[in-house]
């Protein structure tokens, strides 16, 4: 690839390693915030009867905020790995531009 080229292709992939970095602070914040809400359901549950109608309401929510709380792992998971990828790109991209750099500046006369 040439130097304009192997340059567009770092700017690209640098941009699109913040996104995922963004999107993975996001899903980390929203877990935390799930796990906050699900203590809270079991600290409600805990004075009352167990054969309490809300008791089952309770649990039937905590048991769906940890579907949600998997549902997130494995997207947080997705992004981790394409992170991983984008690295390994940006890697080889940065090699691209400075032999690129390289090749035009090393002139012998």
């Amino acid at each position: 690839m040439g130097l304009i080229t192997s340059t567009y292709r770092l700017m690209y992939l640098t941009a699109y390693q913040l996104t995922l970095e963004t999107k993975i602070q996001w899903i980390a914040t929203a877990k935390m915030e799930l796990v906050a809400s699900s203590d809270e359901i079991l600290a409600l549950g805990n004075d009352l009867d167990p054969d309490n109608p809300a008791i089952k309401q309770l649990e039937a929510r905590r048991d769906k905020l940890a579907i949600l709380e998997k549902k997130l792992d494995l997207q947080m998971q997705e992004y981790q790995n394409r992170l991983k990828m984008v690295n390994a790109e940006l890697d080889s991209c940065r090699g691209a531009v400075d032999s690129s750099i390289q090749r035009s500046f090393s002139y012998q006369f």
